[in-house]
């Protein structure tokens, strides 16, 4: 029961640590964003979510998920300090490599992207100087790699909240001047602050001096690639299937419904990115280094499962319930289109919490096959539903579609992880499933259902009521209650 609490104890340190800093970077984003979004308009927002999208389309093809299979190598030979010395070199120089590499593609294809995404060839420029923002972030994602792979994760939060700071103070004033004339120089010098901030702490880290050749590198970056080649695979799917469904919504409604669009896909992904990213930070490393000893690693995933439910399900509730305040304070009264789509995404994301959890394992477990199969499936039918359900749901399908391609993925997920690992949920999981997706569920239904007044009174006391659950347990593993007596006694 001890070891129990120390592993929760040590889960829910991780998650804080990051996930404080997440929480500090989405104040910052709400200022950013509503601040950018007065300046450029829905239009504005739309332009700069197609921009992010190419980079990040780009990125995921051509960036070999280095900085992710990166973090395992460095966690696993971080007890040799010859090994972890070599590792470190190859992974900056691999991450260099592929950066430049993604720079060369988009310079190559930036009038093909113009014509492809807005429909004409007015943006080809804007787009091959953007090109560069590929091997600047490459560089800045392998420095945050070292750090988590070593496990300074305060280090690693610090410089993830820093470059955030210090790119808003740089982003702002160029939307100010240039308005959308200013979003790629934005993205450029943002850039250049993270990669400045994340060498700034990386640098700390002091490893043996060791000499490799260039053939060295690229065959020991090797195994590296080949563990990345299913994140890549993995993020290409997602995120040409975004580009996708960005093409289909300028089609039906045009430019300011991209940009209502992209404003729930990043309320969504910020908010339960501070979740994931504080849970993948530590669970990651901890759950490969077990990967072979199926009862334990089942049991660390069922605990990390524990965690993520009830640290995250108040967070999707309150974010279900107060949707409409959530796109004015973030946005403006004219994004008001897009409240409904967002409070559908958010009870997707209930789903999405319970996926990712159980599907770290097939990294872990270098099953990235499996990753790719369910990630495709979910795009498949996302766009295939939002392609021929536009006409009965409208704008809202892009919610209800998302919602449903999760449910399905997350049937498919949970059945492969078993079969793969003997994995099944607890019994305290299966509970917490039920009784917390109740809540969700109808939090949802309040707020399509009912309005005004009597909406937010319905809401706010199922809010009350899960809160006080997931309190009541958390208090249960980790002693919070007597944790703050000998605190503040």
């Amino acid at each position: 029961m001890e070891e129990n609490k120390e592993s929760y104890k040590q889960i829910f340190k991780s998650t804080s640590i990051v996930g404080g800093a997440q929480i500090i970077n989405i104040i910052i984003g709400i200022i950013r964003n509503k601040i950018i979004a007065i300046l450029l308009g829905p239009a504005g927002v739309g332009v700069a979510g197609i921009f992010q999208t190419i980079v990040e389309l780009v990125r995921n093809g051509t960036g070999l998920g280095i900085n992710f299979s990166g973090v395992k190598n460095v966690a696993e030979n971080n007890t040799d300090s010859q090994r972890v010395a070599r590792t470190i070199l190859v992974l900056r120089r691999w991450e260099f490599g592929t950066g430049l590499v993604g720079m060369l593609v988009v310079i190559v294809l930036c009038n093909f992207f113009s014509n492809y995404s807005f429909g004409n060839d007015g943006y080809t420029y804007s787009i091959a100087f953007m090109s560069v923002t590929l091997l600047i972030s490459a560089v800045s994602a392998g420095q945050l790699a070292i750090l988590q792979g070593l496990r300074r994760i305060k280090e690693m939060a610090k410089a993830t909240l820093l470059g955030s700071i210090l790119g808003t103070l740089i982003s702002l004033p160029i939307f100010w001047w240039f308005g959308i004339a200013g979003i790629v120089p934005s993205m450029i010098l943002t850039a250049l602050g993270s990669l400045t901030v994340s060498w700034y702490y990386a640098r700390k880290v002091i490893t043996e001096k060791v000499q490799l050749s260039l053939s060295e590198t690229f065959s020991e970056g090797l195994g590296m690639a080949k563990l990345g080649f299913f994140i890549v695979v993995n993020g290409f799917v997602a995120t040409i299937s975004l580009y996708v469904i960005r093409v289909l919504i300028r089609t039906h409604l045009g430019m300011d419904s991209v940009g209502y669009f992209q404003a729930v896909w990043i309320i969504s992904t910020m908010y339960i990115n501070i979740l994931l990213n504080s849970m993948l930070a530590d669970y990651f490393p901890r759950l490969s280094a077990i990967k072979d000893n199926k009862e334990a690693s089942n049991k660390l995933i069922n605990q990390q499962l524990e965690m993520t439910l009830l640290v995250g399900t108040p967070m999707l509730m309150g974010m279900i319930a107060f949707a409409t305040l959530a796109i004015n304070i973030l946005y403006t009264n004219s994004f008001h289109s897009a409240v409904s789509v967002l409070k559908w995404q958010m009870m997707a994301s209930f789903f999405t919490f319970i996926s990712y959890t159980v599907g770290v394992l097939y990294l872990s477990l270098n099953k990235g096959w499996y990753a790719i199969i369910i990630e495709t499936l979910r795009q498949i039918i996302y766009i295939s539903f939002v392609f021929f359900g536009w006409e009965y749901f409208g704008f809202n399908v892009l919610g209800i579609g998302f919602l449903i391609a999760n449910f399905v993925c997350l049937v498919f997920g949970v059945y492969s992880a078993r079969q793969l690992n003997s994995f099944k949920f607890s019994i305290i999981n299966v509970k917490y499933i039920l009784i917390l997706g109740s809540f969700v569920g109808l939090t949802l239904f309040c707020s399509l259902y009912f309005e005004g007044f009597i909406q937010y009174i319905l809401n706010g006391v199922l809010l009350i009521l899960a809160s006080a659950f997931c309190l009541y347990n958390l208090n249960k593993m980790l002693d919070i209650k007597n944790w703050f007596k000998a605190r503040y006694k």
